[in-house]
C-alpha cells in the first residue's frame, strides 16, 4: 500500500528522530497509517514484508510488521541511515539464543554494565551464563574496569575475555563511544559530508572497538571475519556498532529483553548487502529474501541494487566490513 501521496500522511513517512522526548508522537504519528492498512487487508498485518524505498520508508514498514514478523530489505539509492522503534515482547536469553540458532563453539559478544555502572548486573550475568549454558564461547564488553575485573575473575578460564571501554578511552587517542550511530546525510545528495562522517565512526568506534574484541578472542582483523553473534542490550543503541562485529552472511546480532518505546539506528550496507540479521523477541530483519523466493522479483529490481551498491562501495570500507 503506497500512501506516501496521500495527504492524510504528510509528515507520516520520516526516520526516527534522535530526540527521545519525540518518539512517542512518531509512532502514534503512524498509527493512523497501520490501522488504515489492516481496515484494507482484512484486520491483517503482514508477517514478512520486503522493503525497497530507503530510510524514510523503512521505520514504517517495521512499525507495520506483525508480531513474529519478518521485515527484509534490499539496496536504495534513498539514504543508508535506518531506523526504527522496538517492537513490544520479550525472552529470556536462553530462548532467543536458541531462536538464534547459537551453536556449540560459537563465538558471542555480550554487552555487561549496558547503561549502569554498577559492579554487578544481573542481567549482564544471565545473559553469559546463557551463552556459556548453550556451548558458545562469551567476549565481554563492560563499561567500566571494575566491571571488567569482576567479570574476568568471576568466569576465570570461561570466557575468551573481557574489554573495558573505560580503558580504550584511556587508551585509544580519540576514541568514541556515541549513544547512537551517527546521523548520516543522504550520500545522493550530500556524498562527502556522508563519507566524511563513517570514515570518522569507523576510525574514532569500530576500528578501536573491533580490534580490542578480536584479540580477546584470537581472531585475525579480516573482512570476511568476525563473531558469530552479538547478544545486545534493549536500553542502548550500539546496534550500529554491533552489526561491524559480527561476520558476513552468517553473523546475527540478538535481543531478548523488551524493546518497545526505545528507537535503534544503523548504518543499512551491513544488513543488505553482508547478509546479517538482527533478531528480536517478536520480530526479525534480514538483508535477503529466502533462497526459495520467487526470483522475478530480484531480476526487476536488480539494476536498483546494483546501482545502490556501487554508490555505497564509492563510500568507504564500512560497508564490506
Amino acid at each position: 500500500m503506497d500512501s506516501r501521496r496521500d495527504f492524510r500522511y504528510r509528515g507520516v513517512f520520516t526516520k526516527v528522530p534522535g530526540d527521545p522526548s519525540q518518539w512517542r508522537r512518531w509512532e502514534a504519528m503512524g498509527r493512523m497509517w497501520v490501522r488504515e492498512y489492516c481496515r484494507q487487508n482484512g484486520g491483517r498485518q503482514p508477517a514478512e514484508m520486503i522493503c525497497r524505498d530507503g530510510e524514510k520508508i523503512f521505520p514504517r514498514f517495521f512499525q507495520l510488521l506483525a508480531p513474529g514478523g519478518t521485515l527484509i530489505f534490499n539496496g536504495s539509492l534513498d539514504g543508508v541511515h535506518y531506523t526504527f522503534m522496538g517492537k513490544r515482547g520479550f525472552l529470556p536469553f536462553h530462548e532467543v539464543l536458541k531462536k538464534a540458532n547459537l551453536c556449540r563453539g560459537e563465538s558471542v559478544l555480550v554487552y555487561y554494565g549496558s547503561t549502569r555502572r554498577e559492579k554487578v548486573d544481573a542481567v549482564g550475568m544471565d545473559a553469559i551464563e546463557s551463552v556459556l549454558n548453550h556451548g558458545g564461547i562469551p567476549v565481554i564488553a563492560t563499561m567500566t574496569d571494575e566491571q571488567q575485573q569482576f567479570v574476568t575473575k568471576r568466569w576465570k578460564g570461561l570466557i575468551a575475555g573481557a574489554v573495558s571501554l573505560e580503558t580504550l578511552k584511556d587508551t585509544w587517542e580519540g576514541f568514541d563511544w556515541p549513544s547512537a550511530m551517527p546521523y548520516l546525510p543522504d550520500p545522493q545528495r550530500r556524498f562527502q559530508e556522508c563519507q566524511e562522517v563513517l570514515n570518522l565512526f569507523q576510525q574514532r568506534t569500530v576500528t578501536p572497538f573491533r580490534k580490542a574484541i578480536f584479540d580477546r578472542i584470537g581472531m585475525e582483523e579480516h573482512p570476511g571475519k568476525g563473531l558469530d553473534m552479538v547478544l545486545e542490550r534493549a536500553q542502548q543503541d550500539t546496534l550500529g556498532i554491533s552489526l561491524n562485529l559480527v561476520r558476513p552472511s552468517t553473523g546475527r546480532v540478538v535481543y531478548g529483553e523488551e524493546m518497545a518505546g526505545r528507537r535503534y539506528s544503523f548504518y543499512a550496507p551491513q544488513v543488505w548487502m553482508n547478509k546479517r540479521r538482527i533478531i528480536m523477541p517478536t520480530a526479525a530483519i534480514a538483508g535477503e529474501p529466502p533462497q526459495e523466493r520467487n526470483r522475478k522479483g530480484k531480476k526487476e529490481n536488480a539494476s536498483l541494487i546494483m546501482e545502490a551498491e556501487q554508490l555505497v562501495r564509492k563510500l568507504e570500507a564500512v560497508g564490506s566490513a
